[in-house]
């Protein structure tokens, strides 16, 4: 079972639960598996359960009630400190979302201190293990490189590139429906497509709207909006105390790992969204700070990944296909900054060692042992 069920339910006995992350993710299918025999699923898409929500109409003597897509019901924030000043958490509640309920939040709502958040993110590496045991960490990455990480094209490799791309139209079509947003559809369609082509790239607003024929403002405004539906994450460059970092552009990954037209772009995107959903566990399940971020500076000088823990950087990491020389930028951060730990994680590598205080370890074998190592 997916990794984040253990925890949901253990919070589940104190507050409300809510659970996010991007459309097909398999939110549904973990909050069904929390449900006893007595317990009640109610999803706002289906209309004979819209009116058992709205007048409240399920039983009283349960565990659990998930409420799926209850963002979609235009008072859901009333309606849920209304339940649970009521009924405290008897029974607990469970409610999900693909359409990024987390951008509803703001000081001082409805719902503050009321719930616990959680971000559920596609299939990763750490996580494959459990569905392919019979395969090691090296073919592992192979596989996930091919198919992403959502689960139903991570389980039907035959059929990912057309689960992926009926998943992107059901995010244009359905969920900013749901959102109330008239963008263009085919605007954003030819975005997406360019930004695929960027993958690990800085983000250059007004580059993009030439090639589309739009304003720069269309396309910030349409980028937040694939922000907010899961569909890319935008990475920001770190500066703290580096005068010379004040590059401000940010770096577009995909959920959908697999999403870059090529090996290299995939490779980061998989380094990207792990290392984003390792960030989103410990804050969600431990209340830890860590942010992700990338380095650059005016020389040019460029670090794919670095990892802060409460301001302090943890992790610095390069992401290399092949083995060959240390990167320089690397070392000159490494000593700039003096993290806990400098890596450059290699696809194909020989064999593992450390040079200049930096370890070169497999990547493969270093996001496979995430959670195992590095807590």
């Amino acid at each position: 079972m997916r990794y984040l069920l253990k925890y949901i339910q253990r919070d589940l006995c104190d507050k409300m639960v809510i659970l996010s992350g991007p459309r097909q993710a398999g939110k549904t299918t973990l909050s069904q598996a929390l449900l006893k025999k007595e317990d009640v699923y109610l999803n706002w898409d289906i209309e004979d359960h819209q009116k058992i929500i709205k007048d409240k109409l399920w039983k009283k003597d349960i565990n659990l009630v998930v409420f799926d897509e209850l963002h979609k019901y235009l008072k859901w924030k009333n309606f849920l400190k209304g339940i649970i000043d009521e009924f405290q958490n008897t029974p607990a509640l469970l409610v999900t979302g693909s359409a990024r309920l987390d951008i509803f939040k703001h000081e001082g709502d409805a719902l503050t201190g009321r719930y616990y958040h959680y971000r559920l993110h596609p299939i990763d590496l750490a996580e494959s293990k459990n569905f392919l045991p019979e395969m090691n960490d090296t073919d592992r990455l192979d596989y996930l490189l091919e198919t992403g990480g959502f689960p139903e094209a991570f389980l039907n490799p035959q059929n990912a590139t057309r689960l992926r791309t009926s998943r992107f139209d059901l995010v244009l079509y359905e969920d900013l429906r749901d959102l109330n947003k008239t963008s263009s559809v085919r605007g954003l369609k030819l975005l997406i497509s360019l930004l695929r082509e960027r993958i690990g790239q800085q983000v250059n607003e007004s580059n993009l709207a030439q090639d589309i024929g739009v304003s720069p403002t269309t396309v910030r405004n349409w980028i937040i909006l694939l922000e907010n539906l899961y569909v890319i994450f935008l990475v920001p460059p770190y500066s703290k105390g580096l005068a010379r970092s004040i590059r401000k552009e940010k770096k577009v990954y995909f959920y959908d790992c697999a999403a870059g037209l090529t090996h290299g772009a995939r490779l980061e995107n998989v380094a990207g969204s792990s290392l984003l959903k390792y960030c989103h566990f410990m804050r969600d399940v431990y209340g830890k700070e860590l942010e992700l971020y990338y380095y650059r500076d005016r020389e040019g000088r460029e670090v794919d990944f670095v990892i802060t823990e409460n301001i302090k950087v943890k992790w610095c990491l390069e992401i290399k296909s092949s083995d060959g020389a240390l990167s320089k930028s690397l070392q000159y951060l490494d000593k700039k900054i003096n993290p806990e730990n400098s890596y450059q994680l290699v696809q194909n590598i020989s064999i593992e060692k450390e040079k200049n205080n930096i370890q070169i370890l497999s990547f493969a074998r270093w996001f496979d042992n995430i959670y195992n190592t590095t807590q």
